[in-house]
């Protein structure tokens, strides 16, 4: 694999960033994050005010902790969605306008290429995430007194998972039409992330669902063992060693797989 010169690769993926800023689905995505600040903003306010349930009157700081924990989860969850949605044809379209064909005939490589376009990609996706993600951390530290090094950990584990989604989503737009594409970003998200709620929820799982838990990409697990300290107070411990290792091996294999299949596509479709 050769190393692609910075000064092509920057180039590349600048062009990649202004192709996705001008694709429709942008505006969409600034209504829903300003949407998501307002839902931020009212969610996280329980911790200047108490809650009474069944007649008992709850921590607010207990109350804040579970609740910006799981719009924190629920956000990376969706900016790695984005993320997906906007790979699945931020590459493949480029091979049917005949873009590619046109960088490809000059000295650029295919990884330099593949490598650009899923930046640009995930750039878009993660200054969203940033937003929405800094935006919690920073109404959770400031009413809550929520520790700001466990958001830091939740948004590198949304960057990695981000990647991996993209890096596949790319992979499967190379075989698969833009709406398969969409539809095997959003239900692998949501099989992964399901399971991964339900082990921490302390449920048993088994066969098939139980090996997707163990060896699959912890999506959500990521995530609520980075923001676990919001809830218990504990800072999180060494035992999430496997879960970094397991995002970090399925973003190289997602980066591989999509480099190995972009080498071997027609540049005509």
């Amino acid at each position: 694999m050769s190393v692609p010169a910075p000064r092509v690769f920057r180039l590349l993926a600048v062009e990649a960033i202004r192709d996705g800023v001008r694709r429709r689905i942008v505006p969409v995505i600034v209504v829903i994050s300003l949407l998501s600040l307002l839902a931020i903003d009212s969610c996280t306010a329980c911790a200047s005010g108490s809650t009474v349930v069944n007649g008992q009157t709850l921590d607010p700081q207990a109350t804040a902790g579970w609740g910006g924990a799981m719009i924190f989860v629920v956000l990376g969850l969706w900016i790695m969605v984005l993320s997906g949605i906007l790979a699945s044809d931020h590459l493949v379209q480029t091979l049917v306008d005949g873009s590619a064909a046109l960088t490809l005939s000059r000295p650029v490589g295919r990884t330099a290429f593949a490598l650009a376009r899923l930046t640009g990609a995930l750039v878009i996706a993660l200054s969203a995430g940033f937003v929405l993600l800094g935006a919690t951390a920073v109404l959770m530290h400031a009413r809550a007194g929520a520790d700001l090094s466990a958001a830091v950990l939740g948004g590198a584990a949304c960057a990695l998972g981000s990647c991996i989604v993209a890096a596949f989503a790319m992979l499967s737009s190379l075989a698969l039409p833009r709406i398969a594409t969409a539809l095997v970003v959003l239900t692998g998200v949501a099989a992964v992330a399901s399971v991964n709620l339900f082990t921490r929820a302390g449920v048993e799982l088994s066969g098939l669902l139980g090996a997707l838990d163990r060896f699959g990409p912890p999506l959500a697990g990521g995530l609520v063992f980075s923001v676990s300290p919001w809830v218990d107070g504990a800072a999180a411990q060494g035992a999430g060693t496997d879960l970094w290792l397991r995002l970090v091996l399925w973003a190289a294999i997602g980066l591989a797989g999509l480099l190995f299949a972009f080498r071997r596509a027609e540049l005509g479709r």
